[in-house]
């Protein structure tokens, strides 16, 4: 058994799968450069929690210093592979896939039908992204059990913006690190207005998430209910545990 799953892994990370190296335009930066931690730090170390869990990056395929044209990276939430959540990039964009159900059952989780794009890949250097507003078709998600759809829904429709860097201090032991903040506004109206929920995405420079807050639309007001703080730069690292095609692929 052990050796079916070390060569599954295998294939599973294999960069042969993939094959070019992603390069920007002139004037603009690779926004995986905020959603992942830089190839010095990653392989040995992770985001360890202030107040909440860790985050482990791993990159698939792994090319370093360098990013592939397309694939996918996961936030790993503890030291035993899951819960996590999945994220698929291409030229174009930064994609939302999956993220956990249940914090202790790995084959259970939430996909996208279509990959939801969450950011420009590429953004202009020391500016904001372009605001993308998503419409309601494009949102549909499915929640799975022992790695089986069991019922459909809609996120409604989504707003989802890229601020300009700034140098912010973590709170942690990081210090002042350029972020950008990633705003994620859903079950909006058709106008893209009047969203139920709010999630502000705390991007480093080659450091990843190390903040995320979750907001509550209140009679107008934007109302924080959580706040996870993961400040903290730690070292030790996690293999991701993928027990399920259907959570990655």
């Amino acid at each position: 058994m052990k050796i079916i799953c070390a060569v599954m892994l295998a294939s599973v990370l294999s960069p042969a799968l993939f094959s070019q190296t992603m390069t920007c335009p002139y004037g603009t930066e690779d926004m995986m450069n905020y959603f992942t931690m830089g190839d010095s730090s990653r392989l040995n170390n992770h985001m360890g929690p202030g107040n909440a869990n860790p985050i482990y990056t791993t990159i698939v395929p792994d090319l370093g210093t360098n990013f592939s044209t397309s694939g996918y990276f996961l936030w790993i939430k503890s030291s035993t592979g899951y819960p996590w959540d999945i994220n698929a990039f291409d030229q174009r964009y930064i994609y939302d896939r999956t993220t956990e159900l249940s914090w202790n059952d790995p084959t259970s989780f939430k996909r996208f039908t279509t990959d939801l794009p969450l950011s420009p890949r590429c953004v202009p250097v020391g500016k904001s992204g372009s605001t993308m507003n998503i419409p309601s078709s494009a949102t549909n998600y499915s929640f799975y059990g022992n790695c089986q759809i069991s019922s459909t829904k809609n996120l409604g429709y989504v707003v989802n913006s890229i601020s300009a860097p700034r140098g912010v201090n973590t709170g942690g032991n990081l210090g002042t690190v350029m972020t950008r903040y990633f705003t994620y506004k859903y079950s909006c109206d058709s106008t893209y207005a009047n969203c139920a929920y709010k999630e502000v995405f705390s991007l480093g420079y080659q450091i990843g998430l190390y903040d995320w807050k979750y907001y509550t639309n209140q009679s107008g007001m934007w109302v924080l209910a959580q706040d996870s703080v993961i400040n903290q730069f730690t070292s030790g690292a996690a293999t991701p545990y993928l027990p399920c095609k259907d959570s990655y692929q």
